[in-house]
C-alpha cells in the first residue's frame, strides 16, 4: 500500500493585479471581476511506497513547494483527496514554527509535542538532537538570538531525529556551511535506507540523482514525468536546454529559475509517459543539442556483430553509435555515457578520449563509431547516453538521454558479488605456522 497517495489534486488561487483591484472586490462584496484564475496544481495524481526517495523536479513556480505543502497538510486542494499513512515531518521551510522568544531547548519540545511526540521521548531524544545541530551554547538562548543558518541547523535536527515514517524536505540543505549539508544528506540516507519515504525537492540536479530512487517532473502545476531518476534528469535537462537556445540563440545548459518553457515544450511535455516513449530515440524528451549533428541511433552488440540483450558477464560488448552530420562541422567528438538503475555514471569514453580523431564532415555525411570493452558489471539494467559535441568546448551538436538500454546477466559459476564492477582478482595464500 502507497503512503503517499494524490488523487485528482489540484489548487486554485485568484490572481490580482493590484491591491486596489483587490480592495475594489471586498468592497463590492465580490462583485467585481478584476481577478483571474491560476491553477498552482492541476489534476496531480501520484502513489508514493514505502521506503521511496521521490526526487520532485521543476522550474520555479512549477508547483513543487505547493504539492508539499498539501501532502503535509499546512494547505488544502482546492478539489482531490489526500492521503497519509505515517509519521510525517515537513521541512517546508526550516525553523517554521518556531518561537522567537523561546529558547532553542524549549522549541525543541514544543516541535515534538507538535508531531504527536510525548515530552518525555523528546527528553530522551534531546542530547541526539542537540549533537546533531551543533550550535553549542545558543540552544539555551531565545530563538531571537540565532542566525538564519542556526536555525535552519535547529529545525532540520529536530525534523530528521524524531524517526518520521514520511520526511518532507524543500530545498532544507540551500542553507547552512558545506559540513551541514553534507551531514544532512548522509543523515537523510539513513532514513531512506531504514526504510523511511522522502519527498525531496531541490534544485540540485545532482543531489537529486544521487540521493533519489525515482524522480518526478512538475511543470506549471502538471505532472509530466514520473520514472527511473535518470531519465527523468535527462528529460528535464533537455528541455532546459532547448528553451535556453530558443531564448538565447545559443546551444548549452541554462538555470532551470532563469527561463519560462514555450508552447513547443508544453507539447513535448504531454508525450513522454511511458518507457517505451521515453526511450524513443527519435523523441525530443531526452535529447537536446544545436543540431548540427544527429545520433541516428545506437546498439548493443556482442562479439559477433549481433545486437545482445542480456549481456554474459565479462564478456566483450560493442556500442555502436550512428551519426550523422547536418551541417558542416570541422572537430568533432562521439562518445557514449554508462549508467546504472540508479542514474550514476559508472563509465563514459569518447573518440576524443581514446586518441581516435573524427577530423572535419560535411553535412549529410554519417559516421558509425564503435566502443568495444569488457563489461565485468553487476547483474541489473544498465542505460546508454550518446554526444556528438564540439571538439574543445563543452558544445553539444547532439545529445540523448537514453539511446539504449540493456541488461547484465548474474554471473555464472560464482555467487553474486557487492558493488557495482567484478575487477579480475587474483587471490594467493601463504601459510607460514603450516611451512614450519
Amino acid at each position: 500500500m502507497p503512503v503517499v497517495s494524490l488523487e485528482e489534486v489540484s489548487k486554485k488561487y485568484r490572481i490580482f493585479p493590484s491591491t486596489r483591484a483587490q480592495l475594489k472586490r471586498v468592497l463590492s462584496l465580490g462583485k467585481s471581476k478584476a481577478e483571474h484564475e491560476f491553477w498552482a496544481l492541476k489534476d496531480v495524481n501520484m502513489e508514493v511506497e514505502p521506503g521511496t526517495a521521490l526526487g520532485i523536479l521543476g522550474r520555479n513556480g512549477a508547483g513543487k513547494s505547493t504539492l508539499l505543502k498539501i501532502v503535509s497538510g499546512v494547505l488544502q486542494p482546492t478539489y482531490g483527496k489526500v492521503r497519509v499513512d505515517g509519521r510525517l515531518v515537513a521541512l517546508l521551510q526550516l525553523g517554521a514554527g518556531f518561537n522567537d522568544e523561546f529558547t532553542g531547548r524549549e522549541n525543541v519540545t514544543l516541535n515534538g509535542l507538535i508531531l504527536g511526540i510525548d515530552r518525555k521521548e523528546m527528553l530522551n531524544r534531546f542530547d541526539e538532537i542537540a549533537a546533531f545541530a551543533d550550535i553549542g551554547e545558543f540552544m539555551e538562548q531565545p530563538l531571537k538570538t540565532y542566525s538564519s543558518g542556526m536555525r535552519a541547523r535547529l529545525g532540520f535536527a529536530v525534523a530528521v531525529n524524531v524517526k518520521p515514517d514520511i520526511l518532507l524536505v524543500d530545498e532544507a540543505l540551500s542553507t547552512g556551511d558545506a559540513v551541514f549539508k553534507a551531514k544532512g544528506i548522509q543523515k537523510m540516507r539513513d532514513l531512506r535506507d531504514s526504510g523511511a519515504t522522502i519527498l525531496f525537492v531541490s534544485h540540485s540536479a545532482t543531489q537529486v540523482k544521487n540521493f533519489c530512487t525515482e524522480a518526478t517532473l512538475l511543470h506549471k502545476g502538471s505532472l509530466v514525468a514520473r520514472g527511473e531518476t535518470s531519465e527523468v534528469i535527462d528529460y528535464y535537462e533537455a528541455l532546459v536546454s532547448k528553451s535556453a537556445t530558443k531564448q538565447n540563440g545559443q546551444p548549452g545548459p541554462a538555470q532551470p529559475s532563469n527561463f519560462d518553457l514555450g508552447d513547443d515544450e508544453e507539447e513535448d511535455l504531454k508525450t513522454p509517459d511511458s518507457k517505451a516513449s521515453a526511450l524513443d530515440i527519435n523523441s525530443t524528451s531526452l535529447r537536446h543539442g544545436t543540431g548540427e549533428a544527429k545520433i541516428q541511433s545506437v546498439e548493443v552488440l556482442d562479439e559477433s556483430g549481433r545486437p545482445v540483450d542480456p549481456v554474459d558477464p565479462d564478456s566483450m560488448l560493442t556500442i555502436r553509435a550512428h551519426v550523422q552530420y547536418t551541417q558542416a562541422v570541422d572537430d568533432s567528438a562521439v562518445g557514449i555515457v554508462l549508467r546504472n538503475r540508479g542514474g550514476l555514471d559508472i563509465f563514459s569514453t569518447s573518440t576524443a578520449v581514446e586518441g581516435t580523431p573524427i577530423g572535419s564532415r560535411n553535412a549529410g555525411e554519417r559516421v558509425i563509431v564503435d566502443f568495444s570493452f569488457r563489461v565485468p558489471l553487476k547483474h541489473g539494467r544498465y542505460s546508454v547516453a550518446a554526444f556528438v559535441s564540439r571538439s574543445g568546448a563543452k558544445v553539444d551538436l547532439d545529445w540523448v538521454g537514453v539511446a539504449a538500454v540493456f541488461k547484465m546477466s548474474r554471473p555464472s559459476g560464482r555467487g553474486n558479488f557487492a558493488g557495482l564492477v567484478d575487477l579480475p582478482t587474483q587471490v594467493r595464500l601463504e601459510e607460514p605456522d603450516r611451512a614450519r
